[in-house]
């Protein structure tokens, strides 16, 4: 049988073992659907990209995402980590060198584009920017006092100031008052899941703006038990909307047509892992916000699939 590489990258991680583990399969063909979820088991990893050609014209690549359970629409996290593995290896490099090149990716969430961005230090990875679809955000009538329970904590933390709304990905974003209840959530995974299924939610991203560094916007935790992922170390594809969201609810300062803002993502009790994720929103004529995210990625592993049923 065919042997297929893969590797690790820590996304958004300037160091290895933080940020968000994403596995990445580079030569995907020929794996089916079922044998691509059971590579994402096996690396188990929140997700693995799987690297094929395009089929369509506009696009250079395309990945698929699949967490350990199940094929998902939007990663973010792996797919700067895709792009990454690709560099690495070779692939697009010369094409990426080149000023305001950038790098189209066909996805279910439609084509997507990565550019690279070098630091001023030689010894750092360049700055991977993804251009994500433009955030749709709605509010989310939920029963907040039942999901603060579930969330581990009381309903008296969440900022109700800055109500739940909820992305295109199905993703609701919980405003929290401080750092210390922020990190000191200990949610009841198993009941968590049967919420989100119950309300069409993906996953929950809890958020505040009290963070310790002045330089960051928000620090926030992601939990997803839903599809398999009880909490996320750094979810890129949140933070799109989460800029949006800050800056419709008055929490960043909205007076530039371009807003540049940094927010962390950590990760309390298991490994304590966090990253950081730069974030620009644009804001357009009719009122929409264009977002790009981007970070540095680490390769920490590579292996071989040598075994398939």
């Amino acid at each position: 049988m065919d042997s297929y590489e893969y590797c690790v990258v820590d996304a958004f991680a300037a160091q290895p073992f933080t940020g968000n583990p994403a596995g990445v399969v580079l030569h995907a063909d020929g794996l089916s659907d079922e044998q691509m979820r059971q590579i994402a088991a096996e690396i188990n990893a929140s997700e693995t990209t799987f690297v094929l050609p395009p089929t369509q014209d506009q696009a250079a690549v395309r990945f698929r995402w699949f967490s350990p359970m199940q094929e998902v629409n939007m990663c973010g996290h792996a797919t700067l980590a895709g792009v990454h593995a690709l560099l690495e290896a070779g692939r697009f490099v010369t094409e990426m060198r080149e000023p305001g090149a950038i790098l189209p990716i066909e996805t279910q969430a439609g084509v997507l584009t990565a550019r690279t961005y070098q630091q001023d230090q030689p010894d750092r990875q360049c700055v991977i920017w993804l251009d994500l679809v433009r955030p749709r955000l709605t509010r989310k009538s939920i029963n907040q006092a039942k999901l603060a329970g579930l969330l581990g904590t009381q309903f008296e933390v969440l900022d109700v100031t800055r109500p739940p709304q909820i992305t295109q990905d199905d993703d609701l974003i919980v405003s929290v008052k401080g750092y210390a209840e922020l990190l000191t959530m200990q949610p009841r995974f198993a009941e968590l899941a049967e919420f989100c299924r119950q309300n069409g939610i993906r996953g929950v991203c809890t958020t505040t703006t009290a963070t310790l560094a002045a330089t960051m916007v928000a620090q926030s935790r992601f939990f997803a038990p839903a599809v398999g992922i009880d909490e996320d170390p750094v979810t890129g594809s949140v933070h799109g909307p989460l800029a949006v969201y800050l800056i419709e609810n008055g929490a960043v300062s909205a007076d530039r047509d371009e807003v540049y803002m940094e927010c962390v993502q950590a990760k309390p009790g298991v490994q304590g892992r966090a990253g950081l994720v730069r974030i620009v929103a644009t804001r357009r004529d009719e009122g929409q916000y264009d977002v790009r995210i981007g970070g540095e990625c680490v390769t920490t592993l590579k292996g071989q699939v040598v075994s398939m049923p």
